[in-house]
Order: structure tokens, then sequence, then C-alpha cells
């Protein structure tokens, strides 16, 4: 069960916080939809190879043998129809595969940990650090993190946090570093099938866009390569 904060703050664009916050949840939910439809082709898609190989293989060295042929090419055809629904399944589910976009992620991320109830420790010089990512895959993993230390959720520990975002500039990378603030760690069970696949789907976008994902106990950062100035 996911917990929202009830913290009133503004948000990018005039848009209310009710809003703002409805739109980041239909983006993590997207997200976690087509993970979930990558993670599962991806496990089937092995054995269904091996069928395969393996009936073909059976054909040829069953040519005389009509009737054992025909119950290899009906198995055949359904390895084929599960794979289709496999590719179907990815495709009506996908995110984030739009092209990538110059932003000021740390201003982008920043909006998000408002919305939250979070505070954040901005840049030490105000100026926009901008970074080439698809825009819902970078907001979708941030809301990830958030729940990947303990934000809006039912975890023990977690109803008195609220994120803190720290924001610098390393060696040409943008550091978004989050964590939880007030009352001890969540304790988050590491179990959890959603919480595994919001760890897959944040660390695929930072892949994506270049970077990385680090996951402690309490913290999440993303690192991500700076775009480089437009010539």
């Amino acid at each position: 069960m996911i917990v929202m904060s009830s913290t009133q703050t503004n948000t990018p664009a005039g848009a209310s916080l009710e809003s703002e916050r409805e739109r980041l949840a239909d983006l993590e939910r997207r997200s976690l939809l087509a993970e979930q439809a990558r993670q599962q082709a991806h496990k089937m898609r092995t054995p269904l190879s091996v069928i395969k190989l393996v009936a073909e293989t059976l054909q040829l060295e069953l040519v005389e043998d009509r009737a054992h042929r025909e119950r290899l090419q009906r198995l055949l055809g359904a390895a084929a129809t599960l794979s289709d629904g496999l590719s179907d399944s990815v495709r009506s589910t996908r995110f984030g595969d739009g092209p990538p976009q110059r932003l000021d992620a740390a201003a982008l991320g920043a909006g998000v940990i408002r919305v939250h109830g979070g505070r954040v420790v901005p840049l030490a010089e105000d100026v926009g650090v901008v970074v080439e990512v698809e825009r819902d895959s970078l907001e979708a993993a941030l809301v990830h993190c958030l729940r990947l230390i303990g934000i809006g959720t039912d975890c023990i520990g977690a109803r008195d946090h609220r994120p803190l975002l720290e924001c610098r500039v390393v060696a040409g990378r943008l550091v978004l570093r989050l964590r939880a603030e007030g009352g001890r760690a969540a304790e988050l069970p590491v179990e959890r099938a959603d919480l595994r696949l919001m760890a897959q789907a944040a660390e695929r976008a930072a892949r994506d866009s270049g970077g990385t994902l680090h996951l402690a106990e309490d913290t999440a950062t993303l690192e991500l390569p700076l775009a480089p100035s437009p010539a």
C-alpha cells in the first residue's frame, strides 16, 4: 500500500499538488508495468528458445514419422504463440522510450521531492545543470528511489520520514543523493517483488542515460553524465 504525504507545497508549472502527485503516481505505475513485462519476457524467452530448438531437431530426426512431426509442429506453433504474446505485452506497456531531452535534472528532481513533502539541498552555484535523459523515465526513477528508502510506503518506520535531496556536480556528473530524514531507518523487506521491480526500473533508467544508480540501506544515489554544451 502506498501512503502519500499531505504536505502542501508549490509544484512545477502551477499544477495543483494533488494533480502532480497523481501524474507522478501514473508514471510510477506505468514504469513498473513496463519493467514487469520486460522481466517476464526475459525469463520466458530462453526456455521457449530451448523448446523450439529441441522440437526442430526432433523433426529432422523423425523425418519419416509423420504423426510425431505433426505433434512437434503443434508444439512449435504453441511456442511461437507464447513468444508473440510476450512481445505484444512488452510493446503494449512501453514506457520511457521517447528521445532524450536536455533537462535541468537537479530542478526536475527538486520538484519531485517537494511534491512528496521533502526538502532540497541545491547545488552550490545557482545554475542549471543540463543532462540528456528521457523525462518520464527520470521522474519515475526518482519516485522509485523514494520508495526504496521508505518514503510513501507502509514499511515499518517509514511514516515519520520525509525525503531529502542533495545535489552535487562531481567529475562531469550530476549526483542526486536521496535519503530519508526523521526517525529510524525504515525496515524494507528486500524479498518484496514490487521493491525489486522498482530497483530494476530505476537502474534501467539510469543506465539508459549513461548513468548509474547506487542503493544503500537508507540512501539512493543517481549519477548522470552532464550533457555536452551545444555547438
